[in-house]
């Protein structure tokens, strides 16, 4: 009977992930773009598959701060912060201008900054021209990244 108990007991938690595993398996908190990339190689494949459309002027996004928030579990990040990335960087946005933010899949981090900048899906792209949110994209873009960035770039 024991022995029963014992099975019932480890396959039930082993069918649901704990929040301690969460930690262990999703990135919490902060994170450098290199460290995203090279940990998770779906990210990574899809920043090299990504094509930029550089045939609009997003210069303006040199003069901006971004904070990306974002799951490594979720499909939409999965799909848009390699892109967005990969357009930071044939830009020439420098990686000390971006802020990686990785939450759980309750959508939280330990500093509690999913409240601070108003996180209610992800990912969430935020920019800030001096010290002011420009603008952000949230989930995924209305057009496409490359136009919505414009956007954001000509009301700053």
């Amino acid at each position: 009977m024991i022995k029963g108990l014992l099975l019932a007991v480890f396959v039930y938690s082993s069918s649901f992930p704990s929040l301690a595993s969460d930690h262990i398996k999703y990135v919490i908190g902060d994170m450098t773009v290199e460290r995203l990339l090279s940990q998770y190689p779906s990210f990574q494949t899809e920043y090299d598959r990504y094509q930029v459309d550089d045939q609009l002027d997003l210069s303006g996004l040199l003069d901006m701060e971004v904070v990306i928030l974002f799951g490594t579990w979720c499909h939409d990040s999965k799909r848009e912060v390699p892109r967005i990335l990969r357009i930071l960087e044939t830009v020439g946005v420098s990686s000390d201008q971006i802020s990686l933010i990785g939450v759980d899949v309750k959508k939280r981090e330990p500093n509690s900054r999913e409240k601070t900048f108003n996180l209610k899906n992800t990912p969430t792209f935020i920019f800030f021209y001096k010290g002011k949110e420009a603008g952000r994209i949230i989930e995924s873009p209305l057009t496409s990244l490359e136009v919505d960035l414009r956007n954001i770039v000509v009301k700053k």
